[in-house]
């Protein structure tokens, strides 16, 4: 009789074994699954910080840009209206020469 118990509970350890063994694994296989999820999300992370510092380098240049081009307008403004008035006083000379010629009958 001591023998089957004996046996019964060599057994018994063994598939309390098996079931340690297969728990073991599930919880290993959850932990790589983890780690790769989270080593993915790294690579995410680091890979939109580039971008985000890119972007605010572009931004920062376009900033810079836009600030040269309010500076240049006013004067681009200007010179359009003394290119304005220019053309408006050379249009009336051609228009006084041309009367000029008509009375002078060429």
């Amino acid at each position: 009789m001591k023998d089957e118990k004996g046996q019964n509970d060599l057994e018994f350890i063994i598939e309390q074994h098996k079931r340690d063994i297969w728990a073991y694994k599930q919880r290993e296989s959850e932990w790589i699954r983890t780690e790769n999820q989270l080593q993915g999300t790294k690579r995410i992370v680091e890979e939109l910080s580039t971008k985000i510092i890119d972007l605010k380098k572009e931004i920062d240049r376009l900033s810079e840009e836009n600030g040269n081009l309010q500076t240049i307008n006013p004067s681009h403004q200007k010179l359009n209206e003394e290119l304005k008035r220019d053309n408006k006083y050379l249009a009336q000379q051609v228009e006084d020469y041309r009367e000029m010629l008509k009375k002078a009958g060429l």
